[in-house]
């Protein structure tokens, strides 16, 4: 290596070693592009005199639909046709997996109130709370859609699950509770034909009963 060479690498170690001080840099930092660091904003809920009501934050331009939000589809999204009235069957695919995943979501939304089967015999029945039975005659007459607009929209005392539950979830929890209806309302032919043994479950009923 030249002399010239071991000179410029001695001086480019010695300007690196000069900018490792061991303290607190003291000096004001230097902005190549300042207006970028200091630039005129409000953060969220701060006044801003700009608008009459002195807020920052703005609603949406009315019309406006963010992107992937566009749900015309009022049958799947809202539970109700073009002309208003419920729909009468779930518009989605029905197997296994969405059934179970309709118990799961129920098992976390739905038993407080409405209890495991169903009846409205949840833990909230202990401080004079009441929540309907899906087995009485009405409720067995209600439509698919009416039971997806009470997750939908709420209903009477029961607040709205639309933000906490998604789309294909609340469709999961009416077809369950559908499923429910259905295995409270089965007759002794319909539990042979499914290979259960009557006698198992009568007896563990009465187990649970005592």
């Amino acid at each position: 290596m030249k002399a010239f060479q071991k000179i410029a690498l001695f001086l480019a170690l010695l300007i690196a070693l000069s900018a490792c001080r061991g303290q607190p840099f003291e000096d004001p930092p230097r902005f190549v592009q300042p207006n970028m660091h200091y630039q005129e904003k409000f953060r969220y809920q701060q006044e801003n005199p700009f608008f009459e009501d002195s807020r920052a934050d703005r609603l949406p331009v009315e019309g406006t639909v963010s992107r992937g939000n566009l749900q015309t589809d009022h049958a799947y999204y809202e539970g109700v046709d073009s002309d208003g009235d419920y729909v009468t069957s779930i518009p989605a695919d029905l197997d296994r997996s969405f059934l179970m995943r309709g118990k799961e979501r129920y098992d976390i939304y739905c038993t407080a109130c409405h209890g495991g089967t169903g009846d409205g015999d949840g833990i909230v029945s202990e401080y004079g709370l009441v929540a309907p039975t899906f087995h009485d005659d009405e409720a067995l007459e209600w439509e698919d859609g009416r039971i997806y607009s009470a997750i939908y929209n709420g209903y009477e005392t029961m607040q709205s699950y639309r933000h906490k539950i998604p789309v294909e979830d609340r469709w999961a929890i009416v077809a369950y509770v559908r499923a429910l209806q259905i295995s409270q309302a089965a007759d002794e032919d319909a539990i042979q034909r499914l290979g259960l043994d009557l006698n198992e479950i009568e007896v563990a009923d009465a187990s649970e009963g005592e």
